[in-house]
């Protein structure tokens, strides 16, 4: 089988490699995402897969489909990028990778949730500029003593919660589907008295049409003052001047952001800090603030993983068979 994938990094072509060895299938790569300036280069192939933050154009499913190709594969969680419905209109089956590894995102949400409480960024400042004193930054804060929610407790949101759990934290979790496994490390509850009690929330939601902008300034003023934000799910899950609003106000004590709604313009490149977007200086600017290239996910592990169970995807969703990964509407 021919497979063409998209936007390949140099960490996943030895992993490519090793699954065309094992498979005897064929893997021609490509470094530029999927869209409607290259569909036509997988004409002759019989499956693709693709990972990118940028949309595919509905063009493009019906590019594929008259192409013979059966299929779509994203080798990441997230899969706002694609339109469900034109892509079944036009004849073909999606799939993502719902678990590549989803302590991978959940400990780098730890590992900056600790950097924010304990005022990291304050003092790297400080001491490269020769300030070497505690009072460079306020005292910082503790994890067992800290009430954390956790807006999406799927696989991510869940591994995240366990490892609070274990370090003592109080976890409130907020999330439409009910998972009582999950009873043992977190306590499940509405949207406001997760904000009202929280003095940490963070996101861990897929994007759609009910997340987008939810949070907001209505959002952030149910938030305890003084407590923390973090977001390593999807940009477009925060209103970025409503975030701005309650940080400048000191509402807020701290963000961590791995991603922003925006970040297409300017992340995954090496550019002018002055041509980067005003609201992204901004946070950047802020002793309080995190930020971080959309990299939560990107480890060892989790890349052998979504290209091992991408590729394998792909081939099977193109020789008609069910996976567990398969998106439907």
């Amino acid at each position: 089988m021919k497979i063409l994938m998209y936007a390949v990094l140099g960490d996943e072509k030895p992993y490519i490699k090793e699954f065309c060895q094992q498979t005897g299938h064929q893997v021609d790569q490509l470094t530029d995402y999927l869209s409607e300036k290259n569909v036509s280069l997988a004409k002759g192939y019989d499956a693709i897969v693709t990972q990118q933050t940028v949309a595919i154009p509905d063009s493009v499913y019906q590019q594929l489909a008259e192409f013979g190709i059966k299929q779509i594969t994203i080798r990441q969680v997230g899969y706002d990028i694609l339109d469900l419905p034109a892509i079944h209109q036009a004849g073909l089956r999606a799939s993502n990778v719902a678990a590549y590894s989803p302590r991978a995102i959940a400990e780098y949400t730890l590992t900056q949730l600790m950097n924010l409480i304990r005022n990291n960024k304050r003092y790297y400042r400080a001491t490269t500029s020769g300030d070497w004193q505690w009072s460079a930054a306020p005292q910082g804060r503790e994890i067992h003593d800290l009430t954390i929610a956790v807006i999406g407790a799927g696989r991510i949101g869940s591994a995240l919660a366990e490892m609070l759990h274990a370090l003592g934290a109080k976890v409130l979790a907020v999330d439409p589907v009910y998972h009582a496994q999950n009873e043992a490390f977190l306590d499940y509850v509405d949207l406001d008295q997760a904000l009202a009690q929280a003095d940490v929330v963070t996101f861990h939601t897929p994007l759609n049409d009910e997340t987008a902008g939810m949070a907001d300034s209505a959002f952030f003023d149910k938030m305890k003052a003084g407590s923390y934000f973090l977001n390593f799910a999807r940009g477009g899950l925060v209103v970025t001047d409503a975030l701005l609003a309650n940080l400048r106000s000191d509402k807020l004590a701290g963000a961590a952001l791995d991603v922003l709604p925006n970040e297409n313009e300017f992340m995954s490149a090496v550019s002018d800090p002055k041509i980067i977007p005003a609201d992204a200086q901004a946070l950047m600017a802020m002793d309080n603030v995190l930020l971080s290239p959309h990299v939560a996910f990107y480890t060892d592990l989790a890349i052998k993983n979504m290209v091992r169970i991408s590729l394998h995807d792909a081939v099977a969703l193109a020789n008609g068979q069910k996976i567990e990964n398969e998106i439907f509407d």
